[in-house]
């Protein structure tokens, strides 16, 4: 039986079969459309057929990805029948507010940077692991608890019982909640060469994969970020740097990257981890008594309402904690704002430094985001956002005395325009203060401001 299933778009198609053949090569059956399509059988029917008989859903992503309702439906049905999602990553692009709807509380998996085939083995690796844990006992029966809320209170304490019970027999161990707890628990503190200090890495003890979180003093792409940190008492996550004598090894899957490693407990309770990015590193047990300090969250309030006010101000702290915990020379090339999905304000910052020529994206009090992986293009310094400019609730109010009909903002972007787009997709160009909004009307610094309402505006935003 198809243990995975392959989720892509047309475009990308002859990716996704080479992920497809990959899989299958190491003995994990895929279902892939139009391939696994039975004849006679309705395209519909036989989707939500082959996800719900599924251990999990692997998603090629990228901006094919992104602009198809397939995928998104796909993704749907996943969710709703309780599927882990696996988003491999092919192209540098960032998801849409629905797709982050699903994909925000998934691991991205970046295959990008060099030819897909180069990444096959890891993902491989990655697929084979959260398919096992999948066909798990203890995931088999948590598939099949009540999903009514009002059931599951009523049945909580009887089924964590039963739960216990059956585990038991299943497992054959004595102490079958001690399968499931992470070797790697507790909270630990090192001084890494490229950090800002101590780096403290919590890794939560309750199960074998969990958020693991990341201080701000740890380097870069563990700063101030959190992720899906699995440990295991094998050779199996990471058999190239497992030693005789090794407590295990494990994988983190962070959105600045994804590496794996090995690991060894001390008699005295100190760990020591081995891995291609950072080397050998100690660790000692840290205090778990506070929260894992995290500076990113001085930047923005996880409060804050929206639209958001004070703009130039969230933008000066942003940068200094970018030039503090990345490069001194950053700068800021765009600052994209949106309302949250569960309130507060979702920001996400494009940072570029001339010296390495590199970028940088910076989405704070966003689990799994932090200090996140380059893109790839050289910047133009010289479009970078001054210290100077246009508040975004001034620049609201303009756009509404120019005629913006739609009270609520439904996201707002500063940044450099050459006056080369009037903008795309399904907004109305209404736009008195860029009189028509010809092509090289405007050149500078502007906010983009869409409303809810399908209206754009262009606001000049130097001061």
């Amino acid at each position: 039986m198809p243990r995975i299933f392959v989720s892509y778009s047309s475009p990308d198609q002859a990716k996704a079969d080479q992920i497809c053949a990959a899989l299958e090569n190491a003995g994990q059956p895929c279902w892939i459309a139009p391939r696994d399509l039975s004849a006679g059988t309705q395209w519909g029917a036989g989707i939500v057929e082959a996800i719900k008989s599924c251990d999990a859903v692997v998603v090629v992503f990228s901006q094919a990805a992104n602009a198809s309702p397939q995928v998104a439906r796909e993704m749907e049905l996943a969710v709703a029948n309780r599927r882990p999602l696996i988003p491999i990553r092919v192209a540098d692009d960032m998801p849409t507010d629905d797709m982050q709807y699903f994909l925000g509380v998934s691991h991205w998996f970046n295959a990008y940077a060099k030819p897909l085939a180069t990444y096959l083995p890891d993902i491989v690796t990655a697929v084979k692991n959260v398919a096992a844990r999948e066909r798990s006992p203890w995931a088999n029966i948590t598939r099949r608890l009540p999903r009514s809320r009002n059931t599951q209170v009523l049945l909580s304490l009887g089924a964590a019982a039963l739960v216990a019970v059956v585990i038991g027999l299943l497992l054959r161990t004595p102490n079958p909640m001690a399968a499931m707890s992470s070797p790697m628990g507790g909270r630990w503190k090192s001084h890494i060469p490229g950090g800002s200090g101590d780096c403290i890495m919590d890794v939560p003890g309750s199960a074998p994969s969990a958020m693991a979180s990341f201080s701000d003093g740890c380097p870069a792409p563990l700063t101030s970020t959190s992720g899906l940190m699995t440990a295991i008492a094998d050779a199996t996550l990471a058999p190239g740097f497992y030693h005789p004598g090794d407590s295990g090894t494990f994988m983190a899957q962070l959105a600045g990257g994804y590496f794996t490693g090995a690991f060894k407990k001390s008699f005295f309770g100190g760990l020591t981890t081995r891995d291609a990015r950072f080397g050998e590193i100690s660790w000692t047990r840290a205090a778990a008594d506070a929260p894992v300090a995290n500076a990113s969250d001085a930047v923005l309030s996880p409060s804050a309402p929206w639209p958001l006010a004070e703009v130039p101000a969230v933008v000066t702290r942003a940068e200094a904690f970018i030039r503090d915990h990345w490069e001194r020379d950053a700068v800021l090339m765009s600052l994209d704002l949106k309302p949250g999905m569960s309130g507060g304000v979702q920001a996400t910052f494009t940072f570029y430094s001339p010296s390495s020529q590199q970028g940088r994206f910076f989405i704070p009090n966003m689990s799994g985001a932090g200090l996140m992986a380059p893109y790839g293009h050289t910047d133009n310094r010289a479009h970078a956002i001054p210290d100077r400019f246009l508040d975004l609730t001034l620049a609201i109010a303009r756009a509404q005395q120019a005629g913006m009909r739609g009270k609520d903002v439904a996201e707002a972007q500063l940044q450099w325009s050459g006056g080369e787009s009037c903008g795309t997709g399904n907004f109305r160009i209404d736009n008195a203060i860029l009189p028509k909004c010809r092509p090289g009307r405007y050149i500078g610094l502007q906010w983009q401001i869409d409303a809810a309402s399908g209206q754009r505006y262009y606001v000049p935003a130097a001061p």
